[in-house]
């Protein structure tokens, strides 16, 4: 409480003195403009009276400055009202009584005739001098200059009580706002500063009577919140040596218990290490052996891996019989398996030419057909030794004389002992070399490539045998009719030609192929006579004629190789409407083969004499086409034909014996 009262106290004193002085201050300043404001009053009084003095001289009427005087002088705030001589003489006065005497302000002062004003606490004296004028030459002399003086007196009596009024007033509310304020600062200071203390020294108290959780309760960023959170903190680090003692006791014991286990161990140390080094030599052996079976296991896992590649390979090419698709696929499989950035097979055939086939990767297979591949360092090396060859990245000499410019693996390509080709696969997409695991993987795909390769040319072999007696066949049908003769040859060049630029798989072309040559075979079982028939025929004959379809499908049945064959030729004469024969089926339900070979067949019959008419121009055969299209005909199909004839007209029609001539 000590505390408390000195600061107040001097806060109080200094309150005192800071508005003491302010209001001595603001006192003086009001008192000053007091006295300059009545000062500016009585010059403009003055100012006000000289203006009637010379207007009523000037009008003759000198007897009103006398009133004038008296009736200014009313007001009791002015006290004294004259106009003096030059010398000080008293000529006019508010009190009449007074004329004829000698002021006594006037005489007190200088002797110059605009006298300074007498300023006091009392009064304000001022003195204005009159000059002459004309109007006032018919009392004055013209050579004095000065007519008369004004002297005015002002009592400040009156705005002097104001003042002490207002002094009276600024000392009260003075000694009341230092109350106020004395007050005010009690409270804040035993809010803001007792307050906090106390809670300090409680903390501090309970602190030291052992309480290790007590607390001083910051409320603020000020100095005391600075001391409550420094006696914090000092309490948590004593609290936390306190706690560190404590486990640094109950590490001790311990440490003590430890010892006392130590020597027991120590005895059972010096037994273990000889088990030790018995069992780290058993493990030696172990990781040994772990590493041998590690090995053993990769070496394995990547034989197992590499056979499954090539299962799958080998089944992928099983199931392909056509040559070049099947080189192509060859190719483009091995290299994505061994991952080389591009590849080339190339062989060489007895009976046709040699073909040469390049895959790059993102791009594919091209088709380089007969370009020999002889000539080159590296083909050269593998084809007259025989033996597989690899090129390393790093081994630049190698390279150099094989013109390779990155990593490559090479293998011949062997048919029953002979060296027919080789394959080359270059510039592994990793960056890295070919290895020897890849190299024998490649030369084990290159040998079951060889097995597919060489089955394809045995299937080839047979179906052309194959084809050549079904050629006999159907030449040998068409031998006696000159009207016909051909029609299948041709009818299958223009399929064909028509299935692969509408882009027919080669499995589906060589079906479309088969049902082209084959498609009148059941023409067998129809009477010459009405086949060769000039006039028109009858309903009987055209009904066996339309029976055609289902004979060739009869004498075609026991071959099950040619299913898809049967069906091309049963619907070749069904009509895209659903009005054609043997069955009426319309639109996509017939298959496209035979929507196909419906348009070819159609086109070849018109370009060719029949024994009931003429052949028609390309150019109406042509318009005939256009004209069944959507309903006779594919539309689609159609517009393939018109469109691939435009391009390739000429060879086309050449090729298949047309008679080029014919006029459009």
């Amino acid at each position: 409480m000590v505390l408390k009262s000195k600061i107040i106290t001097v806060l109080t004193v200094v309150l005192l003195l800071t508005i003491g002085t302010s209001a001595a201050v603001v006192l003086r300043v009001q008192t000053k403009m007091l006295i300059d404001s009545k000062l500016k009053d009585v010059e403009v009084l003055s100012g006000l009276i000289e203006s009637s003095i010379t207007d009523a001289m000037e009008s003759g009427r000198t007897a009103n400055v006398q009133k004038i005087l008296e009736n200014i002088g009313k007001n009791q705030e002015i006290t004294t009202l004259r106009i003096l001589s030059t010398s000080g003489g008293i000529m006019k006065s508010k009190s009449p009584d007074e004329i004829g005497l000698k002021a006594k302000e006037y005489t007190l002062t200088s002797n110059d005739h605009q006298k300074q004003p007498i300023l006091n606490e009392e009064s304000i004296t001022y003195f204005k001098a009159i000059p002459n004028k004309p109007e006032c030459y018919g009392c004055h002399s013209k050579e004095v200059k000065t007519a008369g003086i004004i002297q005015i007196k002002y009592d400040m009596s009156r705005s002097k009580n104001d003042i002490m009024s207002i002094k009276r007033f600024l000392v009260f509310s003075n000694i009341l706002s230092v109350l106020v304020v004395a007050i005010i600062l009690s409270i804040m200071f035993s809010k803001l500063i007792l307050k906090p203390l106390k809670n300090v020294l409680s903390a501090m108290k309970e602190f030291e009577a052992g309480n290790w959780e007590a607390k001083a309760h910051a409320t603020g960023n000020d100095e005391l919140g600075v001391i409550s959170q420094a006696f914090n903190k000092m309490t948590d680090e004593v609290r936390g040596l306190h706690e560190k003692s404590l486990r640094k006791e109950k590490e001790l014991s311990k440490i003590k218990l430890d010892l006392d286990h130590k020597r027991k161990l120590e005895e059972l140390n010096a037994q273990l290490q000889f088990k030790v080094k018995e069992v780290e030599t058993a493990n030696k052996t172990v990781v040994t052996l772990s590493k041998e079976v590690k090995s053993k296991n990769v070496e394995l896992e990547k034989m197992v891996e590499r056979l499954r590649r090539i299962n799958e390979v080998g089944k992928m090419l099983s199931s392909i019989i056509e040559t070049d698709e099947l080189i192509k696929l060859i190719i483009k499989t091995t290299a994505e398996l061994l991952s080389a950035g591009k590849g080339a097979i190339y062989l060489k055939r007895n009976e046709k030419p040699s073909l040469t086939l390049k895959y790059h990767h993102g791009i594919g297979v091209e088709d380089f057909g007969d370009v020999a591949l002889d000539f080159k360092p590296i083909y050269s090396e593998l084809m007259d030794n025989g033996s597989p060859v690899i090129i390393h990245e790093k081994d630049s000499v190698k390279k150099n004389s094989y013109g390779i410019d990155n990593s490559a693996i090479g293998v011949p390509l062997k048919m029953k002992g002979q060296v027919i080709g080789a394959m080359l696969l270059e510039d592994k997409l990793d960056g890295a070399s070919f290895t020897d695991d890849e190299l024998e993987l490649l030369t084990t795909l290159a040998n079951q490539a060889m097995v597919s390769i060489e089955n394809a040319w045995l299937y080839e072999r047979v179906k052309n045998n194959y084809f050549a007696t079904i050629q006999s066949l159907v030449n040998a049908l068409e031998a006696n009719d000159r009207y016909t003769k051909g029609h299948s040859e041709r009818v299958r060049y223009l399929s064909v030609e028509l299935g692969k630029y509408i882009g027919l798989d080669y499995r589906e072309i060589e079906v479309l192929e088969h049902a082209a040559i084959l498609h009148d075979i059941g023409k067998i079982g129809i009477d010459s006579m009405v086949l060769h028939k000039e006039g028109k025929l009858t309903a009987n004959e055209y009904g066996l004629v339309k029976a055609h379809p289902l004979i060739g499908d009869e004498i075609l049945g026991p071959i099950d190789t040619l299913a898809g064959v049967r069906t091309t030729i049963i619907q070749h004469h069904e009509r895209y409407d659903g009005r054609g024969y043997p069955y009426g089926i319309p639109g996509d339900e017939i298959s496209l083969k035979a929507r196909i070979l419906a348009v070819i067949d159609t086109f070849d019959a018109m370009l060719t004499d029949r024994p009931y008419r003429r052949s028609l121009t390309l150019f109406r055969a042509k318009e005939e086409l256009k004209h069944g299209a959507g309903s006779q005909f594919d539309p689609y199909v159609v517009n393939a034909f018109l469109d691939m004839l435009e391009s390739r007209e000429e060879e086309l029609l050449m090729t298949s014996g047309y008679n080029l001539s014919l006029p459009e």
